[in-house]
This record gives structure tokens, C-alpha cells and sequence, in this order.
């Protein structure tokens, strides 16, 4: 693309007859262009080559290169794919106009010239050509950041490998995916996503216009959503590929200010290289997007070079996805609970149901692993019409023995945003005719700070129901009063983050200090998670924290070691506490 308009740019002439370059300068200064007029076709190419280009005008016959040479090789380089071309001839026959427009010719014009007609033909073919040019931005360019999209990426790379071939280079592909900027989008919104995405943009343009001095062939483009992918052809491309993506990685190390915010989106970059890492583009960037997946795990740092083993731990997750939808349609989680007792007096005040996944073939599944699986998939809406399900079975169990104690069940904020929680939970509850006030529903800062309308409702039906809301995590994420003020929970947990040296160190003390009163000052229960030491308990107990659950008090348990270690030999009262004094870790 030329990125010229009807009102600005250069117009290129390559005209021999001094006459006749005149006389076009003329008729496009009329369209309000500025003209360079050139003898021969060398000196016009070059000229086209340095300039932002509206369209040129090309005498046919002239020494040297000829209008049709010139205007082959033109069209033979991107940035002049919809740059309007016209020829300007003497000859009419029928052979000539077809050479031109084989050439690449946009027009052709005959000569003698209507120089008064000229100008209003000239306006005609720019504004046409402004059209296409909208049309082509449209279908190849991203709207957000202005970088070439997905489509524009893959025909840009199939050119690079193309000419790969001919020259025995190669083509790196490098892409790359900002890890948990799902949570800037569901925390502060899609406007600002959208802003941070634009930062991102202009962050990588940094390392690429210091590598475009030495490497032509460089494009970034955005991929979609919040991936982008770079090219580069170059007869060391992997080398340089690995660097540029090294000061990629370097440049996100600032954060990206915006409205008074900090955002420190980190990128994950999978590199693959072709012919290398594969036969055609599809394959070479198929590696690269696992090459990303395997930086984003963990298992490399920040940039990552495809392997073939990579593909491997792609198609293990992939086959643990497929599991685990077999697992919750067949009924093959499980449900563990930890208890949660009243610091006062010890007495268990309600447990957390936590999931379990114990797959035939990759034996016990860590929850991290499964859960990461069913965010990415969309499985977790299932998983937690699940939870519901099994949790109310459970406590229908309970009471039909009992035993009255309530449940907490942590809720995904995309089940909360894009689900229907308390549908669910009613329908469950209902089936197994237990109170829904015998469910806690945990969620997550995120979901309480993104403020959207469908979180507010999807709360509001909770608490209308008669389930209690409880802030999980709590410190961890993007803390602010207004929000707890605006909503404020039933209960607030503090992290096992802050918890873990709250005894020892003095910042850790201050948070939870901190919290403590904030919680009292609302009315809120708090309830510490994480507790291992005495040294925690006792600390917690003495500035008056109402709960607590951890190691140190209890394991999470299967429901019949629950019953005989806490329910059982209690006495349930009308709050559902049980009579039990507080066991602690390898007790009874």
C-alpha cells in the first residue's frame, strides 16, 4: 500500500520529451500532488522507492528501463500493490494497452494527450484508488493498533518463504502471547485492554526499527487477541530472530503507564524457523504458537526456541483436555473439604469443598494443571455445574444423618461474567431439597472490580438466594476500598501470601493488620488461609481474626474421614457449628 491520499503525496512522471513531463507535472499539481519528473525509468524506480508514493505516470517508451519494466517491478514489491499506475503512450493498438495491463498498468492514457481532461482523470483514478486502499486497510490491517492482521501476516509470510526458496535464506516466525491479559480485560475492561494492546504495539516497534537497519524483510503484525507474531527472512534468521525476540522480552520489563496505572503485560515468545522446523508456513507457525505455549508454562524462560519434543507436551495437553471433559461427563471428579474453624472457641463453622481429578492414566492430576485447562477451554462453566451438583448430593448425605454444615465453592470469574451461578446453584438445591444458605460462594478480586453489569447481577441473584459471598485471595490482586465499599462480602480470606510469615515479618504483619481492621470497620468476617505453624494461629488469634483453615488445623479431607474426625461425635447446633474442639494435624 502506498498510504497516499487525493490530497497529499508525490506523484512520479517518467517521461523522455521535456514537453511531456511538463505538461503532467501541470496536471497533477492541479490534483493537488506534488510532482517528480524524471527522463529515464532507473531514475523514476528510485525515486518511487524513497518516496510516499500517490500514483505515477509512465511514458512507455523511453531508454533503459521502459514504462512497462518500471511498472513490473513496481507491483512486484508490497508497498506498491495498490499504488495506481498510469501509462502514457503513443501506441493505441491492442497489444500495447494488453502489455500494460499485464504489466500491472491501474490506466492507460493515449497520445496526444487531452491535457485539459487530464487533471479531472487523474482525480477519478485517486479516488478510486483511496477506495481500494480503504477497502484493502479493512481486510488487512488491524483497526485497533493500525498493524496488519492475521490474513495480511500469513500471505506476507507465504511471499517471505517463497522468495526463501529462491535465495536459500530462511524465515523466522516469532509469536507472541501477553500472559494474563485476560485479567486486565476483566478487571478494568475492554477500553482499557484495548489502550494497553496499542502500548504493546508501540513497545515492540521499539526493537524492530533498530533491527530494520539490517534486516529489510522484518514485519510485526497482530495476530489476534492479545497475540502478535514478527517475520523476518535472512540467511541467519534464526540468530537474529533470537535476538530480536530477546529485546522484545527486554522492552516489557517497564510497564506500560495508562491512567494512572501500571501494567506489567509480560510476553511468553515461541520461535520456529523455516525450513527448519517445518515444510510450509502453517507447520513452521504452528511450531512457533507451541514453542509460546511451552515459554508460557514455565518450562522455559520468557523466549523459547520449537523443538520437536515441544509437540509432545502440546498433544499431552490437548489429551488431558479431551480427559477431562470425558471426566466430568462420566462423573469421575471428586470433591476433598477442608474445615474452617472459629478461632474463639475452635469450633468448625463450615468447610471448602475442593476438586479432585485422579485420571487411569496420569494418575493424580494437580488441581493448577486441570483447572489452567479448563479456563483455556471453556470447560469450566461444566466443571462448575459440577461442583454444584456434587456439593448439594453431599450435604443432602449429610443431613440425612444429621449433619448440618455449610459449604464453600470457589466460582470462576468467567462462570460468574458469562454463566449463570445461581440458576444453577437454585436448580441443585431445589433437587435435593437443602437451604441454598448452606453455600458459600467464593470469588476472586478481579470479579468484584471489573464492576460489570453481569458481575453485579450475577451477585446480587447470589446474595437474593441466600448464599454469602466471600473475597478469596484476598490482597493479592488489585485491592481497593471503593470496590469492597461499593459490594462489600460476607467474608474476606487472607492469602496464605501474607499469612505465611505474618508472625516473622513486620510487612507481612502490617497487611494483615491492615485487613483486620478494614474488616471490622465493615462488618465482614475474616478468615485466614494457609495456617502451618502455631506461630501463625496464635499470632491471628491475638489481633482477632475471626477463622481460620490451613495444614496445621486440617487436611482437606474425603467426606467420610470429615465425618468421623468433625461430625460425628458433635452435636450439630442451629447455626450448623459443630461441638468439636479444634484437632489439629495428625490428631484422632
Amino acid at each position: 500500500m502506498s498510504g497516499a491520499s487525493t490530497t497529499a503525496g508525490i506523484a512520479i512522471i517518467a517521461d523522455d520529451e521535456d514537453l511531456g513531463r511538463l505538461l503532467l507535472a501541470e496536471a497533477v499539481s492541479a490534483s493537488g500532488l506534488t510532482p517528480l519528473a524524471f527522463n529515464n525509468g532507473e531514475a523514476a524506480l528510485e525515486a518511487a522507492r524513497s518516496q510516499d508514493v500517490a500514483i505515477a505516470l509512465l511514458d512507455v517508451d523511453m531508454p533503459g528501463l521502459d514504462g512497462y519494466a518500471v511498472c513490473r517491478r513496481l507491483r512486484s514489491e508490497p508497498r506498491f500493490a495498490s499504488l495506481p499506475i498510469v501509462m502514457v503512450t503513443g501506441h493505441e493498438d491492442a497489444a500495447a494497452i494488453g502489455r500494460a495491463f499485464d504489466a500491472g498498468a491501474t490506466d492507460f492514457i493515449s497520445k496526444p494527450v487531452n491535457w485539459a481532461l487530464l487533471p479531472r482523470r487523474l482525480d477519478y483514478i485517486l479516488r478510486n484508488a483511496a477506495a481500494a486502499e480503504r477497502i484493502e486497510r479493512l481486510a488487512y490491517f488491524d483497526p485497533l493498533t493500525g498493524l496488519p492482521n492475521r490474513q495480511c501476516c500469513i500471505e506476507t509470510a507465504q511471499r517471505l518463504v517463497t522468495e526463501a526458496e529462491r535465495l536459500e535464506e530462511s524465515v523466522a516466525i516469532v509469536y507472541l502471547d501477553l500472559n494474563s491479559f485476560k485479567r486486565v480485560n476483566d478487571t478494568f475492561g475492554h477500553s482499557v485492554g484495548d489502550a494497553v494492546l496499542r502500548n504493546v504495539a508501540g513497545k515492540l516497534n521499539g526493537p524492530l526499527q533498530s533491527f530494520k537497519a539490517e534486516n529489510q524483510h522484518l514485519s510485526l503484525s497482530r495476530f489476534g487477541g492479545d497475540e502478535f507474531v514478527i517475520l523476518l527472512r535472512h540467511a541467519s534468521a534464526r540468530a537474529r530472530a533470537i535476538s530480536l525476540a530477546e529485546a522484545c522480552a527486554a522492552a516489557f520489563k517497564e510497564p506500560i503507564l495508562y491512567e494512572g496505572l501500571e501494567f506489567y503485560p509480560a510476553p511468553s515468545i515461541g520461535l520456529a524457523v523455516y525450513p527448519d522446523d517445518g515444510e510450509d508456513v502453517a507447520t513452521v507457525l504452528r511450531h512457533a504458537d507451541t514453542a509460546m505455549y511451552h515459554a508460557k508454562s514455565g518450562a522455559a524462560e520468557s523466549v523459547a526456541v520449537y523443538t520437536p519434543a515441544m509437540s509432545s507436551r502440546l498433544s499431552n495437553w490437548l489429551d488431558l483436555e479431551a480427559r477431562l471433559r470425558r471426566a466430568v461427563a462420566e462423573d469421575r471428579l471428586s470433591l476433598v473439604y477442608q474445615p474452617k474453624f472459629r478461632l474463639q472457641d475452635n469450633k468448625l463453622m463450615g468447610v471448602e469443598a475442593l476438586l479432585r481429578w485422579c485420571d487411569s492414566e496420569y494418575g493424580d492430576v494437580p488441581p493448577a494443571r486441570f483447572i489452567e485447562i479448563a479456563e483455556d477451554s471453556g470447560l469450566i462453566l461444566d466443571i462448575g455445574s459440577w461442583v454444584v451438583h456434587a456439593v448439594c448430593k453431599q450435604l443432602r448425605e449429610w443431613m440425612d444423618r444429621g449433619f448440618t454444615v455449610p459449604v464453600a465453592i470457589n466460582v470462576s470469574g468467567k462462570d460468574l461474567l458469562h454463566g449463570d451461578p445461581a440458576r444453577v446453584i437454585a436448580e441443585e438445591t431445589g433437587a435435593a431439597m437443602i437451604p441454598p444458605s448452606l453455600i458459600e460462594v467464593e470469588i476472586t478480586e478481579s470479579v468484584l472490580i471489573k464492576d460489570s453489569s453481569a458481575g453485579r447481577t450475577a451477585l446480587r441473584r447470589l446474595r437474593e438466594l441466600g448464599c454469602r459471598v466471600a473475597l478469596d485471595d484476598f490482597g493479592t490482586g488489585y485491592s481497593s476500598l471503593a470496590y469492597i465499599t461499593r459490594f462489600p462480602p460476607d467474608r474476606i480470606k487472607i492469602d496464605k501470601a501474607f499469612v505465611h510469615d505474618v508472625d516473622t515479618s513486620a510487612g507481612n504483619a502490617a497487611i494483615a493488620n491492615a485487613i483486620l481492621s478494614l474488616a471490622e470497620s465493615l462488618g465482614v468476617t475474616v478468615t485466614a488461609e494457609g495456617i502451618e505453624r502455631p506461630g501463625q494461629l496464635e499470632w491471628l488469634r491475638s489481633r482477632g481474626c475471626q477463622e481460620a483453615q490451613g495444614f496445621l488445623l486440617a487436611r482437606p479431607l474425603s467426606p467420610a474421614e470429615l465425618e468421623r474426625q468433625f461430625l460425628a461425635p458433635g452435636k450439630p447446633s442451629e447455626e450448623g457449628e459443630t461441638q468439636m474442639p479444634l484437632r489439629r494435624q495428625g490428631q484422632g
